[in-house]
């Protein structure tokens, strides 16, 4: 992933929209990492290309041949990330296979092979994953979910003392290799405050178009009661 990683750094004029790759939030690996910040999705759509006028696409860096070696790898936290959203918010669980099993049924009665091979091989329920190297997160939140769903996101790496802020819930918290953190991207400002070493977040995410696009219904918001009752 190496060449897609530097590949994705731009250099342009920084504005509010492109600071998640723009190369003044990123710092030079200590341990020979390449920085950068690549999204990898089996179907979803181009920016500028939106629904009904065009179809899903198979993210660019999933077309290339690493893409297939890259979802064998990724099974195993493909799975313990699964495992947890199953218990934090089943509704969306539930809603996000069945908007993958929609998209496959979609791409073979469409002949696009090229989704059907991606989604077989995709491990996740969710349906793009953002993969971020040596990255500075300032304060943010992300306007392409659901204020009702949940992101995923876990962090690997050497590093010293990383914390996690999430300002509009008083929440402040140390943020070591080994962390998930799930919650609201649209609802939750967050953002990151690193001190030194080599940090690799992986974001798991989905798309409200996506799942407009099969018409599948948008799970609602987890509830504490609801995950009793499921628990009982």
């Amino acid at each position: 992933m190496s060449v897609p990683l530097a590949r994705s750094v731009t250099s342009s004029a920084a504005t509010s929209n492109n600071w998640r790759t723009h190369a003044s939030n990123f710092y030079s690996s200590q341990g020979g990492g390449t920085p950068g910040c690549i999204n990898l999705s089996p179907a979803w759509f181009m920016q500028g290309h939106p629904a009904p006028k065009f179809h899903p696409q198979v993210s660019a860096t999933l077309k290339e041949v690493e893409g297939r070696s890259f979802c064998q790898a990724m099974h195993r936290p493909a799975v313990l990330i699964a495992a947890a959203l199953r218990v934090m918010h089943p509704n969306l669980y539930w809603s996000s296979l069945a908007a993958k099993l929609a998209l496959g049924l979609w791409a073979d009665q469409n002949k696009s092979n090229e989704i059907g091979d991606r989604l077989r091989e995709w491990p996740s329920v969710f349906t793009a994953l953002a993969i971020v190297c040596n990255r500075r997160s300032p304060m943010h939140r992300d306007p392409l979910s659901r204020p009702q769903w949940f992101d995923a996101m876990t962090t690997f790496g050497n590093y010293g003392v990383a914390t996690i802020k999430m300002p509009n819930l008083g929440i402040e918290s140390v943020y070591p290799a080994g962390s998930m953190v799930a919650g609201s991207g649209r609802i939750i400002r967050h953002g990151l405050e690193m001190a030194d070493g080599d940090r690799t977040a992986w974001v798991w995410y989905m798309r409200d178009d996506v799942h407009a696009f099969v018409d599948i219904p948008r799970a609602d918001y987890s509830k504490y009661w609801s995950l009793v009752a499921d628990c009982l």
